[in-house]
């Protein structure tokens, strides 16, 4: 079965890129026609823009060509295991993965996409099926997926004639964003994990939308002679509604036994124009602790957050998962998964005795314990201080290997690190330094963990 996808998928990518190639003869060959050229706003070289290329739709919506029409996204069978394995380690203790692919422009605003498209390949039919593949793909190996796209492209405008989506960007509108969030609390509701849940009451309130920037806005303009459309839309707030006969023993800040959401994601989750995380507290019931990153990419928000002491200390009932189903969670290989999987699971019970090198560094012996590929190194420095550590291991020949880990400026610095043992070979574990780019101490530590949970091992 596995075969059998590979295959069709490496087709795929052959024929996309002669597709390509065939779209760009054609495109050259239609540059002097008049008919192709015509913009509402006097646009012109769009396709060309060489830090992003759009192409101008229906109403006043444009599309970034690469992220927007593409019909393949990396979204293989290795990412949907990958995922499975983190529902099942989050599980294990409580907390109830909700996975969002978030569909793009041209699959929930097809009837705005130009007929211009066809020649870079785009179909709204398959751009709609590969959509409903990755739910279905991931709903078979027990992830809890919501399809976000087909009630989005259902009610895509709202009555004040605003779109789902930002006429000259890409990001959400706040219609989009309470649509979506509609759909996932739907999914949430039908969960075991929702079952003894008391909701609570969240009420939108319209406000003022703050100036929003936006970097394909202003590249656009660059490019046009009218003003394109301005990324402004109307906006809203959740506000918690008092609660009625007992008020006075429920905590309204979210503590206690209450459920708790942890919103993950990009910066679809993180602009207050569109305030995600509060049509979420509306349609759910349950209140949202957003630690969604702009600019995170696929891993900063996940990284940063289940990385966390907070996370380890006191885990939500549910955690939702947004990320654009353009994001390739392959990319990285297989690093960032043994980090996300072993730190929902948590299980980091072998201690490895240390002691101090330096004043930035401590060293441990390795040797008597039995080490594997499927083992993590967890390595706390004890803050959320320190944004890099170096692992270096010592094999009983003597040979000498270094592993480094990072934390970008963009993410969190929580001070823990995992490293994957995977690929080092096992006459690698003698003896370990691990130096971080901050100061050691007492509550410095170095652990083992396990990524598989007990039916695995």
């Amino acid at each position: 079965m596995t075969r059998t996808r590979k295959h069709a998928y490496l087709f795929g990518t052959a024929f996309s890129v002669l597709s390509f190639g065939m779209a760009i003869d054609a495109l050259a060959s239609d540059k002097d026609d008049p008919a192709q050229a015509q913009s509402s706003f006097g646009c012109s070289g769009l396709e060309d823009v060489s830090e992003l290329q759009m192409i101008e739709g229906k109403d006043g919506m444009f599309f970034r060509i690469l992220a927007d029409l593409r019909l393949q996204h990396a979204f293989t069978d290795q990412t949907v295991d990958n995922l499975a394995a983190m529902a099942k380690a989050l599980e294990k203790n409580g907390t109830t993965l909700i996975y969002v692919p978030l569909p793009t422009k041209s699959q929930v605003l097809p009837e705005l996409v130009p007929a211009r498209a066809s020649l870079y390949g785009f179909d709204a039919n398959i751009a709609a099926e590969i959509y409903d593949d990755v739910v279905r793909r991931l709903e078979a190996k027990g992830v809890a997926a919501v399809d976000i796209a087909t009630p989005m492209r259902g009610n895509n405008r709202n009555q004040f004639g605003e779109y789902a989506f930002f006429q000259a960007d890409f990001h959400w509108t706040a219609h989009g964003a309470g649509i979506a969030a509609k759909a996932i609390a739907e999914k949430i509701k039908t969960l075991p994990a929702y079952e003894d849940v008391k909701p609570v009451g969240f009420a939108m309130q319209e406000v003022k939308p703050e100036p929003e920037y936006s970097s394909m806005r202003e590249l656009l303009q660059k490019h046009c002679v009218t003003h394109v459309p301005t990324v402004t839309a109307h906006a809203y707030q959740a506000v918690r509604e008092e609660a009625a006969a007992d008020a006075g023993s429920m905590d309204i800040f979210g503590g206690g036994e209450e459920a708790t959401i942890a919103l993950i994601g990009t910066s679809y989750s993180d602009k207050p124009i569109s305030n995600f995380a509060g049509y979420l507290e509306h349609w759910s019931g349950i209140p949202v602790d957003n630690y969604s990153i702009s600019g995170g990419n696929q891993f900063g928000s996940i990284l940063s957050y289940i990385t966390s002491r907070e996370f380890q200390e006191q885990r939500p009932r549910f955690m939702i998962w947004e990320n654009p189903i353009y994001n390739n969670l392959g990319q990285y290989g297989g690093a960032p998964w043994s980090e996300i999987v072993a730190a929902s699971l948590g299980d980091c019970g072998t201690s490895v005795d240390i002691k101090p090198v330096d004043e930035k560094s401590v060293a441990g012996d390795l040797s008597s314990l039995k080490l594997g590929r499927d083992d993590v190194l967890l390595a706390d420095i004890g803050s959320d201080v320190s944004r890099n550590v170096t692992f270096t291991f010592t094999g009983a020949d003597g040979t000498v290997r270094t592993r480094s880990m990072e934390r970008g400026d963009r993410l969190r610095a929580t001070g823990r690190y995992f490293l994957s043992l995977g690929g080092i070979p096992a006459d690698a574990f003698g003896k370990v330094s691990v130096s971080f780019d901050a100061p050691v101490g007492e509550t410095t530590a170095l652990s083992v963990c396990k990524t598989k949970t007990g039916e695995q091992s």
